[in-house]
């Protein structure tokens, strides 16, 4: 489809939008989540047009569709994809908050991605580039350094599903006009999961044990990781490559907190606690497995990407005090409150 059919037919499907025919359109997933919003910033203020597909409402002046489910025929996101010319693969099921079945995780992060590469090889003419995660090549932990040439190993179904995604895509579009990027642990402003009741716990006036946890985590600057995306749909040494995305050095829980602590403008409040005694006191409330791997690293080298010219975030704990200074969290009232 020419180019300027494509844009007359964004102009059609949404009548009354700042939709400029002249410049390229990106239909977004996820758009409403912890990552989209921030992209779909970034991307107009690149210069982009962006429908968000979501399943929520986004806040955003763009226009928004519906995005169908796994089970939708494939000629629903064929038709998604009318007038489009790049698609940014967000959407997926993650740790979720409510019980979750293998079926659910393999429909909801694999079919429907295959379904919607399939589709965008027949409909665009541009760039699609999926977000997978590190889990795809691995597990909570790993020791030495992660690169994409280490053979993938995910322990865990999600990551399973993710590998499975990818080899999807791979299949579905031999022009190769597709770039995979598999995060690592991502922080930013409004963070949630694990790192936002990380944040809240640092929030709390009380001594913690962290200063002596030996375990080095790579983490990816939310802002980044939306950078790595723009710079895949710009640089052609992309195409058809999986990429690890991570600031250039790791950190350890100890000055995650401490950074945190720092930015809310409180004390750091660590101090140290032999190794043999957590493990006591883990085993004693059973959480042994977790204090197993808060001991051991998942360092990931970004060398590959980096190598095409995209810069990652020098100094991760600098970045997390300024980010907990410009947005400090509520405390709440249980740490058991959901993020």
């Amino acid at each position: 489809m020419a180019t300027s059919l494509l844009h007359d037919t964004i102009l059609d499907r949404f009548p009354g939008n700042n939709i400029n025919r002249h410049r390229e359109v990106i239909l977004v997933t996820g758009a409403s989540g912890f990552i989209g919003g921030e992209l779909v910033r970034q991307l107009e203020a690149a210069g982009y047009c962006i429908v968000s597909a979501s399943r929520r409402s986004v806040s955003s002046a763009s226009p928004s569709v519906s995005l169908p489910d796994a089970n939708a025929p494939e000629s629903a996101f064929e038709a998604l994809l009318d007038g489009v010319d790049h698609v940014v693969h967000l959407a997926a099921i993650h740790h979720a908050k409510r019980a979750v079945s293998n079926d659910e995780y393999y429909l909801a992060n694999c079919v429907l991605t295959a379904k919607l590469a399939k589709a965008a090889h027949k409909r665009i003419n541009g760039k699609f580039v999926f977000t997978s995660s590190i889990r795809a090549q691995c597990g909570s932990v790993f020791d030495g350094v992660l690169r994409e040439s280490d053979p993938p190993q995910p322990t865990e179904f999600y990551g399973q599903t993710k590998l499975a995604a990818e080899a999807e895509i791979a299949a579905g579009m031999p022009r190769r006009n597709y770039t995979i990027l598999r995060p690592v642990l991502v922080y930013g402003p409004n963070a949630t999961g694990n790192l936002g009741k990380l944040m809240r716990l640092a929030a709390l006036p009380i001594l913690l044990p962290l200063k002596s946890l030996p375990g080095k985590r790579s983490l990816l600057d939310r802002g980044a990781l939306c950078a790595a995306i723009l710079h895949s749909f710009k640089e052609p040494k992309t195409d058809g490559e999986t990429f690890i995305v991570a600031d250039r050095r790791p950190v350890t829980l100890g000055e995650m907190v401490a950074a945190m602590r720092r930015g809310m403008g409180r004390r750091e409040l660590l101090f140290a606690v032999p190794a043999a005694l957590l493990d006591f006191a883990a085993t004693l409330t059973g959480q042994g497995e977790r204090r197993k791997r808060l001991g051991r690293d998942l360092v990931a080298s970004s060398a590959k990407l980096e190598a095409t010219g995209w810069q990652p975030v020098e100094d991760p704990v600098r970045q997390i005090e300024h980010l907990c200074r410009s947005s400090r969290p509520i405390i709440p009232a249980s740490l058991n409150a959901r993020a």
